[in-house]
């Protein structure tokens, strides 16, 4: 990840050095020490939310040919968990970066309470220039929205090339249930699915990397605030 990580998370005066053991508890001397820690946990929050999305991404390019052995779920079901997960998980990162926003600007909102709308229209987040490099990650987060917003409202995924994929699998498992034929070439049908699932990981792989992209240009501007907010808090102890 970016150096961002080292410069919050491995601060020489971060607080996760005084935890007690015994009760999971972190000690806090100060003000300076609450806003790395927080800062810490805002930012730890982004990071994985990028470690699910890529790893969402694996689960599909396994979904496949060595999927969970779950009972009553079939292939195509695999499949598409696997690609409403991505879907979920890669817009998921920008509503992370927000609360990540609200942490190191000291906005003090409450999670619930942060929308893009609230944080970008923020006096402290535009005077610091985050607001620019908010919009422009937002849009590439939310270039799957669409597909994004049917799965939440709708329940589930759904795209003709993967319906009817989906259907043939349905079928050939309904025909073994029952003992009989399902006319479905096999081996048309693993191929078909086998390149479905190819160009998805390929798309899915270049659309986690245009997130990252933006998001390292989010973080040389976010490390500067911090600093800077740090160095602020210094001065007060």
């Amino acid at each position: 990840m970016h150096n961002i990580e080292k410069t919050i998370i491995l601060d020489a005066r971060s607080p996760i050095r005084n935890v007690i053991p015994e009760k999971n508890e972190v000690t806090i001397y100060n003000k300076l020490e609450e806003y790395i820690l927080n800062c810490s946990q805002g930012l730890s929050l982004v990071s994985l939310s990028v470690d699910k999305t890529n790893l969402a991404i694996q689960y599909l390019a396994e979904s496949y040919t060595n999927p969970p052995k779950v009972e009553n779920v079939s292939i195509d079901e695999h499949i598409e968990f696997s690609i409403e997960n991505f879907f979920i998980r890669s817009q998921a990162i920008y509503d992370r970066v927000l609360i990540f926003v609200n942490k190191l600007h000291d906005i003090g909102l409450s999670d619930e309470s942060i929308s893009h709308n609230v944080i970008v229209t923020n006096d402290h987040v535009i005077s610091s220039g985050l607001n620019s490099a908010l919009k422009k990650l937002r849009k590439t987060c939310t270039e799957y929205r669409v597909e994004r917003n049917k799965i939440i409202h709708h329940g589930r995924y759904s795209e003709e090339k993967f319906n009817n994929l989906a259907l043939m699998h349905k079928a050939h498992e309904l025909s073994k249930l029952d003992n009989k034929e399902s006319g479905i070439d096999l081996k048309k049908l693993d191929a078909l699915s086998n390149i479905f699932i190819e160009i998805q990981v390929d798309d899915f792989n270049e659309h986690l990397k245009k997130i990252i992209k933006s998001l390292y240009i989010f973080f040389e501007v976010a490390e500067k605030v911090y600093l800077e907010r740090r160095e602020w808090y210094l001065k007060t102890i």
